[in-house]
């Protein structure tokens, strides 16, 4: 499958942003569900990956972040028209929110054992 690749990306990024040393699970938690929402609004191809490598970029280089992250190089270097975009997008937005749901899930359970 073409776009499982894409959804283990994305959940590895997720879970990189979230686990990044320089801010706390919780501040990672929020910076992946911002690029969540931001994602999901973009409803073209252009400002789709435009919005992700901008914020991508972000959270590796500002300082106060520095996540351990890239872009995938194939997510650029295609041609995303009409359903094989709404496939990437999906993929993408799966994997982010799939990584954000389990390390919830993580922390939730870690509780109740407690």
């Amino acid at each position: 499958m073409e776009y499982e690749k894409y959804f283990k990306w994305a959940y590895a990024v997720g879970e990189a942003i979230i686990n990044t040393e320089k801010v706390s699970p919780e501040k990672g938690r929020s910076l992946l569900e911002k690029l969540i929402y931001d994602l999901r609004a973009e409803e073209t191809p252009g400002r789709f990956l435009k919005n992700l490598s901008e914020t991508l970029t972000d959270y590796k280089l500002n300082k106060n972040i520095l996540a351990n992250i890239s872009l995938n190089p194939e997510i650029m270097s295609k041609d995303w028209h009409a359903d094989k975009f709404y496939y990437l997008k999906a993929a993408i937005l799966s994997g982010l929110l799939n990584a954000l749901s389990d390390t919830r899930e993580e922390t939730s359970g870690g509780e109740e054992n407690e």
